[in-house]
Order: structure tokens, then C-alpha cells, then sequence
């Protein structure tokens, strides 16, 4: 596994320590390297003998990370390389027995700007966003703005390509039902046999309303266009872990509650392979879990909850640090009928803007949550709530759950 690394001009610094790492010896000296350890210098920091080569004969294919962490970064990789990593990764869920990336069909409702097999910059028909067995259903760069036609004809085109398997970023999907009821076109045409969500974060909201829709398990995928799926959901709410080729280890962030960022070594990308990667990305473990243990490809790694972006948690009164899944827990406990919400903190105001659910004002919820965060944030803190039609996208396609001018929490 170790060999991936030798010649990659980026981790010859430690070529003396990679051999010890994998043998999980923790007396080694790499350090932990974030995303502008590999945008400095991309490519030729990974320009290695079979880069080269590959990018000679033209068997790679490029693509960047959404840029949700404020930092976009390139890729390179072999060409069709998620076509077999979703094979492999849909293998874990037991619930999926039988599903094939390359004889079963995939329809994606997901960002228009750029999804992990094809970006657009025009209005492409339905036969264009066909790739071999998947279809990229979304051409509007913000779905908060679908019209009736946008609407029908996504419904129009899933009932016509009959996915086995829906795979969604659920702030999308959920919108897409919403609009739906708002205007009057009743329940979806076609149930596929699967519903996978990833993207981004999968609220309480969005999940109770995705799986009343269609009567089905929404199984929550976790992964980065960098480096894969590491962890798939089954029906159970287990997150079971795609443990192929990848090493993960667990960077204290609210040890007292058991809450790391994830730390990722893998060479499933055999042409840019991570290195000890910062991924951001925030998981809370068993109480058993030994957080020092490096965790090769066949360990189990038993993941309570993902709790979303580091760079989004924010200091409440106290000190004390709050999570996404933080917020969305009290949202999802106390605001049932709230569609979507972002949670805006500035020096002295914290505002919760949030669009009520197609038929509730959703008014008793919002007083409860406003109660939350008011003891959340102390007197020093100005509280209110705003009803609003919509919140938009970022230049990203995703949703932000949390904006905040506070100093970052992040270590």
C-alpha cells in the first residue's frame, strides 16, 4: 500500500516514515496536510512517472472540489474512476444487495454546476445529461427558483428513465417536493428502489421529508470528490464503513463528546493520493472507539453521527462549541414543519432565517427555537427569527447551514 506514495514529489520529505506509518507505528514524523499543502504546486507535486504517462496518452480526467471550504481544489485521476468506486462503495449496504452502478440505472438531482461526473455550462437536453447508465437531472443553478416546468419536467424525465437509484443532495430533493405541493402537482410519479443523499449535510427536516414522500430509507453517503465514500448508511442508521484502499485516523475536536475530525490516508486514486488529509469534516464515535488507533482498510470504525463541517461550528456562551448536527438536533426536535433554515451569527446578533414547510407557518416551532438559542447565546446577544420565501445557494450549488463572522473555532 505504501509504494503509491514513493515518487510523489510531495511526501518525499517523509519517504523514511510512510513504511513505519502503515505498519501503524505512531512515532513517525508526517505531519497533517491540508488542502493548501496539494493546491500549491498542482500538478507537479504529484507529478510522478505514471502522472505523466497517463496524461500523455490521455487517460486521466480532471475535476475540482466544490469549494465549499472556501478552498477549491484540482484533481486528477484515471478516467470513469467514481464508476468503480460507487460500485464498491454500494457493495457495504446490505440494503442494496443486488444494485450495479454498471447494469442498473442512476438519475442525480444535485447542483447543476458541477457533479462528480460531469459539469455544464449551457442547457443540455435530456439525452445529453445520459452517461452511459446515469442521468444528471438538474440544469438551474439554483433549484430555489424551479419553476412549474423545471418541476414537471424532472418528474417527467425519472418516470421516463427509471432509476433503480435516486441519488440526491437532499436539500435539492426536499425543495423539489416542496414546490411540488406549492404548486398543486401532487406526489412523484415514480418511486426508485433506492435513495442515497449526499452533497451535503442531510438535516432532520430533509430526511423526514424525503422518506414520508416516497415511503423508502434515505441512506446518507459520506465522502468528498478528493477521496471517495468512506462511510454508507443502511436501513438500520448504521454507518457502514467503504473501507477500500483508505487508512483513517481522528483528530481531536470535542474529545469530551467523542467528536473528531476525520484524518484520511488513501491511494484509491492511485495518480494523487492523500497523505495524513485534513478532510475538515467533523464524526462522532462509540465511547469505545480508541481515538489514537490509525485505522486500516478491514477496521471497523463504529460512526454515531456526522456532525458536518469543522469551519461551520461556532462558540456559544461559555465557550462551549456547537456543531451542525448540533443545530440541526434542536432545529429537527423543535421545528418540524420547517422546510430549510440558516443560522446567521454576527457580533452581537443571531439571526435564524428559515422557510416554513409548504402548508405550516411554522410559528409555535419558532418561538421554541428562539427560546434554544436565546439560552444558547446568553444576554449578550441580540436574538431573532425571520420567515423568508427562500435561501438561496452558495456559488458552490450547496446550502450553508451556518454563516458566522465569529472567529473560527477550527484547530
Amino acid at each position: 500500500m505504501f509504494f503509491s506514495y514513493f515518487k510523489v514529489p510531495l511526501y518525499s520529505p517523509w519517504d523514511a516514515e510512510i513504511k513505519s506509518y502503515f505498519h501503524r507505528d505512531r512515532n513517525h514524523c508526517i505531519p497533517l496536510l491540508s488542502k493548501s499543502h496539494i493546491i500549491s504546486g498542482f500538478p507537479n507535486n504529484f507529478m510522478t512517472p505514471a502522472l505523466e504517462h497517463a496524461i500523455k496518452v490521455r487517460a486521466v480526467e480532471y475535476a475540482n472540489t466544490s469549494g465549499s471550504s472556501n478552498q477549491v481544489l484540482q484533481l486528477v485521476r484515471y478516467k470513469n474512476w467514481w464508476s468503480g468506486e460507487f460500485e464498491r462503495s454500494y457493495s457495504y449496504c446490505a440494503d442494496m444487495e443486488g444494485y450495479s452502478i454498471t447494469k442498473d440505472r442512476k438519475a442525480l438531482l444535485t447542483t447543476a454546476v458541477c457533479s462528480v461526473t460531469s459539469c455544464y455550462l449551457d442547457n443540455p437536453v435530456y439525452e445529453q445529461r445520459i452517461q452511459g447508465s446515469i442521468l444528471n437531472l438538474n440544469t438551474h443553478p439554483d433549484p430555489t427558483r424551479w419553476t412549474t416546468d423545471d418541476i414537471q419536467r424532472i418528474d417527467t424525465e425519472i418516470a421516463q428513465f427509471r432509476p433503480g437509484l435516486l441519488e440526491v443532495d437532499p436539500t435539492y430533493l426536499m425543495i423539489f417536493l416542496a414546490k411540488r405541493v406549492v404548486f398543486g402537482l401532487g406526489a412523484p410519479t415514480y418511486r426508485p428502489r433506492y435513495i442515497t443523499s449526499s452533497y451535503e449535510f442531510l438535516t432532520v427536516g430533509a430526511r423526514r421529508m424525503l422518506e414520508a414522500a416516497y415511503q423508502l430509507p434515505v441512506f446518507s453517503m459520506f465522502g468528498a470528490t478528493e477521496f471517495g465514500v468512506l462511510f454508507l448508511q443502511d436501513s438500520k442508521g448504521s454507518y457502514k464503513r467503504c473501507g477500500y484502499e483508505t487508512v483513517l485516523e481522528l483528530h481531536p475536536f470535542i474529545p469530551e463528546r467523542n467528536i473528531y475530525e476525520l484524518i484520511v490516508t488513501s491511494w484509491k486514486n492511485e495518480l494523487m493520493p492523500l497523505l495524513r488529509y485534513r478532510t475538515g469534516d467533523l464524526i462522532e464515535v462509540s465511547a469505545h472507539t480508541d481515538p489514537a488507533k490509525i485505522f486500516l482498510p478491514s477496521d471497523d470504525v463504529e460512526v454515531l453521527k456526522l456532525h458536518g463541517r469543522l469551519s461551520d461550528s461556532f462558540s456559544i456562551a461559555q465557550g462551549e462549541v456547537k456543531t451542525v448536527a448540533d443545530l440541526d438536533d434542536m432545529v429537527g426536535r423543535l421545528g418540524g414543519f420547517i422546510q430549510q433554515y440558516q443560522l446567521i451569527i454576527t457580533l452581537d446578533v443571531v439571526s435564524f432565517k428559515y422557510v416554513p414547510g409548504p402548508l405550516s407557518s411554522a410559528g409555535e416551532e419558532v418561538v421554541s427555537i428562539e427560546r434554544e438559542l436565546r439560552s444558547w447565546f446568553g444576554v449578550e446577544y441580540r436574538i431573532e427569527t425571520v420567515a423568508v420565501s427562500f435561501i438561496p445557494p452558495e456559488s458552490s450549488g450547496k446550502f450553508r447551514l451556518v454563516k458566522s463572522e465569529l472567529p473560527s473555532v477550527a484547530q
